[in-house]
């Protein structure tokens, strides 16, 4: 089957471009939120690549749901906000509502969604903010290589790193008694094309994870880290069984980690579009679901 266009183009340019140097590390926060006046917020991280910054196509979503609920997500979730930079395409510049089309490229959405939706329905009286980078086409083995890993440190963690101290920066000087409780984390695709990546991907993993944890100490204490398997698909991913069964074995040994069981929850990636399905990225109610998960798991850890 063939690949979509949209498939290629978060699986390779995309890519291409972090590697030419297009990770800008410069970040600012326009300045949109009223003065929190201490009052307690949980802030939750989200990265990895395409199926974290979002290849599902709304216009599916809209198809596929009430007008009511697509309304609801239209208009965003008033105590949920999200900063968002997806793979040098798309940005907010500023904390938004958390809302559709907050993914790869306009018209698109990624786990944030589901997230905000889940966390509007267990906590309609609290606000969350949302730290969204992410990059399509990207490998953990290279470019979101972390420094305690053999290797050159990855210019993705360099610089999801300094996103997320920009954005916590701003939440407090605004007057938020801002804490990261959470990071969730949906990669591993482009480490699924050969053995050394899919097996390495354990080590790298948990380097990762320890690092992000100490580099981001002062805003969060162990940051509870929830991973997902990526799809059983070698038609795409030769190798997911290795990255899935590193990912696994991660889980069991890193403490305050979980992992969303994609396979067994039936996310799918061949529905749509209906001609031509786009195997690399998750249909729109798995997208939406995902996020559902992801949140389902992290307030175990509240």
């Amino acid at each position: 089957m063939k690949k979509s266009i949209f498939s290629i183009l978060c699986a390779a340019v995309l890519a291409f471009t972090c590697l030419l140097g297009g990770c800008k590390s410069n970040f600012e926060v326009k300045d949109t939120l009223a003065n929190g006046k201490g009052e307690k917020v949980k802030v939750i991280l989200l990265a990895g690549q395409s199926n974290a910054s979002g290849c599902s196509q709304d216009a599916y979503l809209q198809q596929k749901t009430s007008p009511e609920k697509y309304a609801e997500y239209q208009a965003g979730y008033d105590n949920i906000y999200i900063n968002y930079y997806v793979s040098g395409a798309n940005e907010s510049k500023a904390f938004v509502k958390c809302g559709a089309k907050q993914g790869e490229l306009n018209g698109h959405f990624g786990p944030e969604l589901g997230m905000a939706e889940k966390l509007n329905a267990l906590y309609p009286n609290e606000k969350f903010f949302i730290i969204k980078y992410a990059w399509g086409g990207t490998d953990l083995f290279q470019q979101w290589l972390s420094p305690s890993s053999d290797g050159k440190t990855g210019d993705l963690y360099n610089a999801f790193i300094e996103y997320v101290k920009v954005s916590m920066r701003y939440l407090r000087r605004k007057n938020y008694d801002a804490e990261i409780v959470g990071m969730c984390w949906m990669q591993g695709e482009s480490d699924s094309f050969s053995v050394e990546h899919g097996t390495q991907y354990e080590v790298h993993l948990t380097n990762f994870i320890n690092d992000m944890r100490k580099d981001l100490a002062k805003y969060g204490r162990e940051i509870p880290f929830v991973d997902a398997y990526i799809a059983d698909n070698p038609i795409y991913w030769v190798y997911c069984d290795l990255v899935n069964e590193s990912k696994r074995k991660v889980n069991e040994t890193v403490s305050r980690t979980a992992l969303v069981d994609t396979i067994a929850q039936g996310l799918t990636c061949s529905e749509e579009p209906a001609d031509n399905p786009d195997l690399a990225h998750y249909d729109s109610l798995s997208q939406l679901k995902l996020g559902n998960l992801f949140i389902e798991e992290l307030v175990k850890f509240f």
